[in-house]
C-alpha cells in the first residue's frame, strides 16, 4: 500500500456506505504512511548531519594543514628555511575506515 500500487476495481462492488468507509481508510492509511516516511527520512537525514559535524573538526584541520603544505611548496627555497613563517614539522593523522 505505502508504494503507491493501488487497485480500485473492487470499489465499484461496495455498498455506497462501504465505498465511504473504504476511502475514509485508504486516506487514513496513505497519510499515516506519509508520515511514517517522512519521519524516516528525517532520522536518515539528521544521522548523516551527526556524522558530518563529528568529523567537521579534524576535516576543519586537515584542510588547514593541507594548505600550509601548499603555501610551504609554493615559496623559494631560500624562503622555507625561515622558522617564523611556518612550523617545522607538519604532522597529520588519517582515521582507517
Amino acid at each position: 500500500m505505502s508504494l503507491g500500487d493501488f487497485d480500485f476495481g473492487a470499489v465499484s462492488y461496495l455498498e455506497p456506505m462501504e465505498a465511504k468507509l473504504y476511502w475514509f481508510f485508504w486516506v487514513f492509511v496513505v497519510f499515516i504512511t506519509c508520515i511514517v516516511f517522512l519521519n524516516f527520512i528525517i532520522a536518515e537525514v539528521s544521522s548523516s548531519y551527526e556524522k558530518v559535524k563529528e568529523r567537521l573538526g579534524s576535516l576543519f584541520l586537515s584542510e588547514r594543514a593541507k594548505l600550509i603544505e601548499e603555501a610551504q611548496d609554493m615559496l623559494f627555497s631560500s624562503m622555507r628555511n625561515n622558522v617564523n613563517l611556518f612550523p617545522k614539522y607538519l604532522i597529520t593523522r588519517e582515521i582507517e575506515e
